[in-house]
C-alpha cells in the first residue's frame, strides 16, 4: 500500500471575476496484491481546489480510480475519472467531464497483441452558467500487434478508430479511421 497527501493555500488570493485560486489538496492510494497466479494494482486519486471569483459557481475537483491485472502474459486494465475544471485567462472557462477506458494486451512469444477503449465527455460553460452546453465528446478504439523482428528491432502494426464532437456537432480534423505500420529500433 502507497499513499501521498499535498495541499496548497494562497494567501495572497483576492476574489476577481476571472477568479482566484484560494487553497487545494490532492490525495492518492495504490494498492497492489495477488490473487492465485494474478497481480491486482489497484490506484485511486481526488484533488480539489477553492477558487474565489465573483462570477464562478463552481471549483475544482476531480477523482479517478483505475485497476490492473496480470495473469501471466494477460494483462487487463480498467479506469474511471471525473471532475471539475476552472480555466482563468483570457478564455474563462468551467468544464465538467468524465474518461472511461479499457485495454487488454496479450505476449505469445515475440508477439504482443493490444486492444484500447476510451469514451469521454465534458460539458464548458462561460463563468456563472450552469450546464446549458452540449457535450463534447470522444471516442477511440485501437488495436495493434507488436512482432520482435530481431533483438533491438520490433515492428508494430496498427488500427485506430476515433470520433471527437464539440458542442455535439462531429469534428471532421478528430474523426476517423487510420492504420499504422511502424519500427522501433534501440540499440
Amino acid at each position: 500500500l502507497k499513499f501521498g497527501i499535498s495541499a496548497a493555500f494562497n494567501e495572497e488570493a483576492t476574489a476577481a471575476a476571472s477568479g482566484a485560486f484560494d487553497t487545494g489538496y490532492g490525495v492518492g492510494v495504490t494498492y497492489v496484491t495477488t490473487a492465485g497466479d494474478t497481480s491486482v494494482t489497484v490506484g485511486a486519486g481526488y484533488a480539489a481546489a477553492d477558487y474565489i471569483g465573483t462570477s464562478l459557481t463552481k471549483d475544482e475537483a476531480g477523482g479517478h480510480i483505475g485497476v490492473s491485472a496480470v495473469t501471466g502474459d494477460l494483462t487487463v486494465a480498467a479506469a474511471y475519472g471525473s471532475g471539475d475544471t476552472v480555466s482563468t485567462g483570457t478564455a474563462n472557462k468551467q468544464k465538467e467531464g468524465e474518461a472511461t477506458e479499457f485495454g487488454v494486451k496479450y505476449v505469445s512469444g515475440d508477439i504482443t497483441f493490444n486492444v484500447g477503449y476510451l469514451t469521454s465527455s465534458s460539458t464548458d460553460e462561460a463563468y456563472g452558467t450552469a450546464g446549458t452546453s452540449n457535450e463534447d465528446q470522444k471516442t477511440h478504439t485501437s488495436a495493434s500487434i507488436d512482432y520482435v523482428i530481431a533483438s533491438g528491432v520490433t515492428g508494430t502494426f496498427g488500427y485506430r478508430d476515433q470520433e471527437g464532437t464539440d458542442e455535439g456537432v462531429v469534428q471532421t480534423e478528430a474523426s476517423g479511421s487510420s492504420w499504422y505500420i511502424g519500427a522501433n529500433i534501440s540499440f
